[in-house]
């Protein structure tokens, strides 16, 4: 078996979802649950999505308490079936089975990786893909509404501006600082979005549309702006938004999330951009491309 790597492995504390453990080496004679805080540290490590170390790592557990104690040298394939067919009895969907199938599939290749195991017993199962019911959209027009009726507020039509224009997400949205737009050339307008630790090759380079500069400045000027660029919490924002629907007439749900999925749209739709193209923008994770692409496949194929 390989050496340990002592920098993911070293005696760090674990806070996901289980009590702060120290981290250590996995082995084949360990337990699924002695295993949790080093899986976890690596899922952390590698720029998942920040649930996602969370919730993998407590479907993993739940095998873990299924196999009651034995060691992961001993797990067969037979163990993996019968744990989902306990599943599949227990809980409310068939998607809800798939992700916790997908994160213990997840969970083997690492032990392969790291030379605990020499194969994983999971890895001849396969994973049920679920489609999901597609997102209600907004329509062209209905963007366009958001926007008129949003035009006598400078804050909540930057926020649709800039939710309409790039694809951020929520979380982005929040981080952004004055210090991220670059005006310079007032005919081309970009923005940085910016990431830290692992989450560094989301960092991307955006171009803006003319007005936003326009709508920053005034927006600076009449909320006293000097640093973050939203200095509100992620209730307020929505409560923003909700307002801005409610005003343009809008019974659809219109929430940061809607509002990527209208961004997506429209770059192909109406701007001939190609999808590919489009998912780099927004900064979609290698996790997530593959439904991304379906998802918006069919989105742009169905929209009017």
């Amino acid at each position: 078996m390989a050496e340990p790597q002592q920098s993911l492995f070293d005696r760090r504390s674990y806070r996901g979802a289980h009590p702060s453990f120290a981290i250590t080496p996995p082995g084949p004679d360990h337990t699924i649950g002695k295993t949790l805080p080093a899986y976890h540290a690596y899922l952390s490590s590698v720029g998942y999505s920040e649930t996602t170390p969370d919730n993998f790592t407590a479907d993993v557990a739940l095998l873990g308490q299924f196999l009651s104690g034995k060691r992961l040298e001993e797990i067969q394939t037979a163990d993996v079936q019968q744990w989902i067919g306990q599943l599949k009895q227990t809980m409310p969907t068939a998607k809800t089975v798939s992700r916790k199938v997908t994160a213990v599939r997840n969970y083997f290749r690492w032990l392969v990786a790291e030379n605990v195991l020499a194969q994983s017993p999971a890895e001849r199962i396969r994973v049920q893909r679920v489609t999901s019911p597609l997102p209600t959209l907004l329509y062209e027009s209905e963007c366009e509404r958001l926007l008129a009726n949003s035009s006598n507020d400078p804050r909540t039509y930057l926020l649709l501006l800039l939710l309409l224009e790039t694809g951020l997400k929520k979380a982005e949205l929040v981080t952004l600082r004055l210090a991220d737009f670059d005006f310079s050339d007032q005919y081309q307008p970009e923005l940085w979005v910016r990431h830290s630790g692992k989450k560094v090759f989301k960092d991307r380079r955006l171009k803006l549309p003319v007005q936003v500069i326009q709508v920053c400045h005034e927006y600076v000027q009449r909320y006293g702006v000097t640093d973050a660029l939203f200095p509100f919490t992620a209730r307020t924002m929505q409560n923003l938004l909700n307002t801005a629907a409610m005003q343009a007439g809008i019974s659809k749900p219109v929430t940061a999330s809607t509002l990527r999925d209208a961004f997506v749209v429209r770059s192909v739709k109406q701007r001939g951009m190609k999808l590919e193209d489009v998912l780099i923008k927004i900064g979609m994770s290698k996790l997530g491309h593959d439904d991304a692409v379906k998802k918006y496949s069919r989105l742009t194929s169905e929209a009017l």
